[in-house]
């Protein structure tokens, strides 16, 4: 049984406490009864209480003096709201849920329903609208008129954008264009400040107990958000459909020093999906020194646009559907994949290792092969008899997307510059690209792919001794509308 350790008196507490300036005044869960707590569920309300009345007065919550807390999700659970900056102080949380699926803390800021044309989604001017036309706002964009359907899943997917507003005039652009004869744009907005706002200090342990989730934080509507030295465990379950973190309807986001250790993503032949990230509908994004693993995969995202990962150790990254322009730096990706649908911009790998994976793959559930292209820099691939190929598109059958802007089937260009390949002896080729699927669509021409270029590549064995593959442009024949420009290595043995 694990107990409250409180390391400091609650006289020096007190002492601390009247330290303080006014304008950031503070208040402690050791003030609203934490040490008098009989059992967790008690703990769950006295933090439950402590952040209701900060939130109310404008205070923060300071847990100094708090080491260890296990608590219980009551019956009448409810998410603990936070305020702008929330601390922890290191404080280690054992968290029992019998309850429901919910998150235990979250950020929230309402929006409001606002009209637009969708020509000014794209003029990015909204100056003429009172309600966006002085200080900043977040312009929340929903598609009414279905992007695509996901195949096999049996939902439409409706697109959604992020526009971050200052005076009436956005700072970024939209993922596609909305001014077309097929776009319903339904708008709502919340108003932000781009004030930090703080989550940090964690460590959360999942407890086996548990019969149902509980997310670490969920946030929305927010500008400018730090979530920085989070640490989450999670037992061996046969839960699914996790979201350790949900972030929605949101900018300018970032993870710092955050590690995710195992996920409710069932296993075995159980093995359904869950995820460490849960983000949608966001504009720059950041992960530095993130380090995740779960079974099914740590991201589950889309509409998400100019997003980067620096310093990262995990199993997957993918940006589902619509996304747009994203940099992985000096990132280590293991056994699963990057992967995208409904893509635009560039996808950068500098300096990334991959280790039995696939590095890039275009996924076909959602029908819907957007242009992008693909750049890798000083990269290093670890080939396996699994995973020799870069690229690898997977096809879905010869169907045309009904929607206007996505008819045309593209294949992303591909830039390779001073890659280290280690093939072990078994290995003896590597695939630029490797379709896989419903292979009679390869005798149609795919469209936007013009430039594929690899240049400074270096391939050794497993011990540093060089050597050399075939390298392949792809493990089978295609058609191209565009003249398709071919400059490879000469590696042939």
């Amino acid at each position: 049984m694990r107990f409250l350790n409180i390391i400091l008196t609650a006289a020096i507490v007190a002492v601390l406490s009247l330290q303080i300036p006014d304008a950031m005044a503070q208040i402690s869960p050791l003030d609203f009864g934490l040490r008098e707590a009989a059992n967790g569920t008690d703990r769950f309300n006295v933090l439950y209480n402590t952040h209701t009345k900060a939130l109310a007065i404008g205070a923060e919550v300071s847990y100094a003096g708090i080491d260890t807390l296990e608590i219980e999700l009551p019956p009448d659970f409810k998410s603990i709201p936070l305020g702008p900056r929330t601390d922890f102080g290191g404080v280690v949380m054992y968290v029992t849920n019998n309850v429901r699926d919910d998150a235990l803390f979250t950020m929230h800021n309402p929006n409001k329903a606002v009209k637009i044309s969708k020509e000014l989604v794209d003029e990015g001017d909204f100056r003429s609208v009172p309600a966006l036309a002085s200080g900043e706002q977040l312009l929340i964009l929903t598609d009414q008129h279905p992007w695509t359907e996901r195949i096999g899943h049996g939902h439409h997917v409706c697109r959604q954008d992020i526009l971050w507003l200052k005076n009436g005039m956005a700072v970024n652009k939209p993922v596609a264009p909305w001014n077309t004869d097929s776009t319903d744009v339904r708008a709502t907005f919340v108003t932000v400040d781009n004030a930090q706002k703080l989550f940090r200090g964690l460590t959360m342990h999942r407890t086996d107990s548990s019969t149902f989730k509980t997310f670490c934080l969920s946030v929305s509507g927010q500008c400018n958000v730090l979530i920085e030295d989070v640490h989450v465990t999670t037992p061996k379950s046969r839960m699914t459909a996790d979201g350790v973190f949900r972030v929605l309807s949101s900018v300018c986001v970032t993870f710092r020093d955050v590690t995710v250790d195992g996920t409710y993503s069932g296993y075995g032949r159980w093995r359904q999906y869950g995820y460490a990230f849960s983000l949608y509908n966001l504009w720059n994004t950041r992960f530095e020194r993130v380090k995740a693993d779960g079974s099914w995969g740590v991201f589950g995202t889309s509409f998400l646009s100019n997003t980067t990962l620096e310093d990262c150790d995990i199993n997957r990254f993918d940006i589902h559907c619509y996304g747009r322009d994203a940099l992985l730096k000096r990132c280590t990706l293991r056994q699963k994949q990057t992967q995208f649908g409904s893509m635009y911009g560039t996808v950068t790998f500098d300096s990334c290792r991959f280790i039995d994976c696939i590095p890039v793959r275009v996924r076909s559930s959602y029908n819907a092969y957007t242009p992008f292209d693909i750049e890798m820099r000083d990269c290093t691939f670890e080939l396996t008899m699994r995973y020799h190929s870069l690229v690898n598109i997977l096809l879905q059958d010869t169907t045309l997307n009904p929607r206007p802007e996505l008819r045309d089937k593209c294949w992303p260009n591909l830039r390779v510059s001073n890659m280290t390949v280690i093939a072990p002896g078994v290995v003896r080729s590597m695939n630029l690209y490797h379709p896989t699927g419903t292979l009679s669509e390869l005798n149609k021409p795919v469209d936007y792919i013009s430039e594929v270029t690899v240049s400074g590549l270096k391939v050794v064995r497993p011990n540093g001794k060089p050597t050399k593959i075939k390298i392949n442009l792809s493990s089978k024949e295609f058609l191209t509308k565009q003249k398709l420009e071919v400059t490879l290595p000469d590696m042939d043995e």
